[in-house]
């Protein structure tokens, strides 16, 4: 299972990354980078605003 967590901006996503102890990788996908961490949780900084926030994640 994993779950997807959206952030606006990479610092809030990277505040995320830092509450788990094992280190995550880059997976770069169309129009996103997602930073996937091995307890099954997928990090995204997916825009500022509700369109960009939605467009991201679809």
């Amino acid at each position: 299972m994993h779950l997807l967590v959206a952030t606006a901006v990479p610092a809030e996503r990277d505040a995320v990354a830092r509450a788990f102890p094992a280190p995550g990788a880059e997976v770069p996908l169309p129009g996103i980078v997602l930073h996937r961490l091995p307890d099954g949780w997928d990090l995204l900084a997916a825009g500022v605003g509700p369109a960009r926030a939605a467009a991201s994640t679809a």
